[in-house]
């Protein structure tokens, strides 16, 4: 420490050692103060404890709908009687193709169009 001069007088050799035995006192006694203060000042930031743990409250202000909800909310409603009493299409029938067709002709080979 350069303020702090340690240098053994020739009236008294004890005076450079009270000297800084005080500062270490000082010092000593600002850290503690120091550590008091930090520690106060971040029991701040934790959350309150409650006899069933942590009590945080994280309820959302605006609940967002999410995607099927909100298409069902969004829906256009029925409010004409055309609209109440309206049957529901009829479709023709569709009989779906076979996608292979067995056949007993011998198989023939097959060649690549001419562009």
């Amino acid at each position: 420490f350069p303020h702090l001069s340690i240098v053994p007088s020739s009236s008294s050799s004890s005076t450079p050692q009270i000297t800084y035995i005080k500062f270490l006192s000082i010092t000593m006694k600002l850290i503690a103060a120091a550590t008091l203060l930090l520690a106060s000042s971040a029991s701040a930031f934790v959350p309150a404890s409650s006899p069933f743990g942590v009590a945080t409250c994280l309820n959302a202000k605006h609940v967002m709908n999410k995607a099927a909800k909100k298409a069902n909310h969004n829906r256009p409603r029925k409010s004409r009687p055309s609209d109440i009493n309206r049957k529901p299409v009829v479709y023709p029938s569709f009989e779906k193709p076979s996608e292979y067709s067995i056949s007993d002709a011998p198989a023939a080979p097959v060649a690549k169009k001419a562009e």
